[in-house]
């Protein structure tokens, strides 16, 4: 298991020069890549987006590649076309021959403004073919860096998890030893208000039907089956935390399901010992789903 929090620095260099590659993670519904490239060939960024989006399965990932050319690459090359230049010198000759037309003595600088230059400064060649192989190698060591970041700060937040749900679990079994009790008091309280009404009004209504009535709305109150599943769902996430690598997802489904239990079950009992209890699991709760929302 997985937190979407990490980052990582990997480098790789040969003859030709050095590249660095940054990545940053946090956390995000989908999985979002975004590649800044300092101008490199498109190539390039692709390497990262398929080698980050083969490993990784949610969050917002920003990367960063960098360039540094070695001293040999930075230094131009000059080449002299030794054949133009000598076909220029050769028609400067031919027009010394020509009569009437005057002529000076020809300069390097005369040579340089010709319309076609001889002289030709080569930028150094980059091969893209070796760039993609180090982007590659230096892709992989930042994101190992991520992975163990990741999976630490990722087993981090399951302890915490694990333990806020532990002590759901022991309120779970106060809610349970207390349903029987919120029930029984409600029912206490329907037959007394049902009692006076009739001491108040002489009204004279059937004894069955009024503990038929009773037991209605007895069976109503009854928050048993919520606790019981409160308890299924506590287990199916304590299950899916320790035993699977991907679970941002699934623990927020369970999450509201979870929530739906204990909301029920408050709307069930008015005993203050109840309710309290709900409005701390309550609390747990949405300290948990903060958590959540950063595991992978």
């Amino acid at each position: 298991m997985r937190s979407m929090t990490g980052y990582g620095n990997g480098t790789a260099s040969n003859d030709m020069g050095m590249i660095e590659v940054s990545i940053k993670t946090v956390n995000s519904r989908f999985l979002e890549i975004t590649v800044h490239d300092s101008k490199l060939p498109v190539s390039v960024s692709q390497e990262i987006y398929t080698t980050i989006k083969e490993s990784l399965e949610r969050g917002k990932v920003i990367a960063k590649i960098t360039f540094t050319p070695s001293t040999a690459l930075k230094q131009k090359q000059i080449t002299v076309d030794t054949d133009l230049l000598n076909s220029y010198m050769d028609a400067f000759s031919k027009l010394k021959d020509i009569k009437g037309l005057k002529t000076k003595k020809i300069r390097i600088q005369d040579l340089l403004d010709l319309p076609v230059s001889w002289l030709h400064v080569d930028e150094p060649k980059i091969e893209e073919s070796e760039l993609i192989l180090l982007t590659k190698e230096a892709t992989k060591v930042a994101l190992d860096q991520v992975m163990d970041m990741r999976e630490q700060e990722g087993q981090n937040l399951a302890q915490d998890i694990l333990r806020r749900i532990d002590w759901i679990e022991k309120q779970r079994i106060f809610l349970v030893e207390n349903a029987e009790q919120s029930s029984y008091a409600y029912e206490k309280r329907f037959r007394e208000r049902l009692l006076n009404l009739i001491a108040e009004t002489g009204l004279l209504l059937d004894k069955g039907r009024i503990l038929t009535e009773i037991a209605a709305h007895a069976e109503k109150t009854d928050f048993t089956e919520e606790v019981i599943r409160l308890g299924s769902h506590l287990e199916q996430f304590k299950q899916i935390l320790l035993q699977e690598k991907v679970v941002g997802k699934k623990l927020n489904f369970l999450l509201q399901e979870i929530n739906r239990e204990v909301n029920t079950t408050a709307s069930k009992s008015d005993l203050i010992e109840v309710l309290n209890c709900v409005i701390m699991i309550k609390t747990e709760l949405e300290k948990i789903r903060e958590q959540v929302q950063n595991l992978e």
